[in-house]
């Protein structure tokens, strides 16, 4: 059996969805106004008056966007290491990989709802809360994107095949808000098994977003 390492390289989301009260609905919707990239004021805001803005209480998910000419993955022999100045022994993109439906027809995407009057808030998020609230689901929401460009994460495995892009397949996932969806990679795969994260590589902030969605709104 050979040794592997497969890089994946990109695009990234780190997609944070926070509850607030009433009393954050205005200063919130003041400071977005209509330019949802002004989010300097807003994480200082939030930092003052709710919470750290990457520890949201609905959900935070930190993955590569589904960008089909845009996700590279990079293959390795797997005595080498991350930056060590390694070639890779091939390289392709995400629209070169299998479909993960023809590996496992029966298999159900990730969706992830971050819409008003639906999402549940994280019950130990809610035990901490500093200033507490006691509502289960949230009626408002502020969601939070920041993009990223650069190394994603690698994976360690072995073949006593050399792999092939045809061997990896990727399983989509989605999060859906009141202004459309996001779509990401959510989990790889190797000849159908699932790989495990080894370690995650370095990138750099692009770019962020956010919006506010309230149950009055939509």
């Amino acid at each position: 059996m050979a040794k592997y390492r497969l890089e994946i390289r990109g695009w990234g989301m780190d997609a944070v969805a926070h509850s607030i009260t009433e009393e954050h609905i205005e200063p919130i919707r003041e400071i977005i106004g209509e330019n949802p990239e002004n989010t300097f004021d807003l994480y200082d805001y939030f930092a003052d008056n709710i919470r750290d803005m990457y520890d949201g209480d609905l959900f935070r998910n930190d993955k590569p966007w589904w960008y089909e000419d845009a996700t590279y993955l990079f293959l390795f022999n797997g005595d080498t290491e991350p930056y060590d100045g390694s070639k890779p022994i091939n390289e392709w993109k995400l629209k070169d990989c299998t479909d993960h439906y023809e590996v496992n027809e029966e298999f159900e995407s990730t969706n992830i709802v971050c819409w008003p009057g639906e999402n549940k808030v994280d019950e130990l998020s809610k035990k901490y809360a500093d200033p507490p609230y006691d509502y289960d689901i949230a009626d408002n929401i502020v969601f939070y994107v920041e993009e990223t460009k650069g190394g994603m994460f690698y994976f360690e495995f072995e073949s006593d095949e050399k792999p092939n892009p045809e061997d990896f397949s990727v399983a989509p996932g989605s999060i859906e808000t009141p202004n459309g969806d996001w779509d990401f990679c959510d989990r790889f795969f190797y000849k159908g098994v699932e790989l495990e994260i080894t370690d995650y590589l370095d990138n750099n902030g692009k770019g962020s977003q956010a919006f506010l969605f309230t149950k009055d709104d939509v």
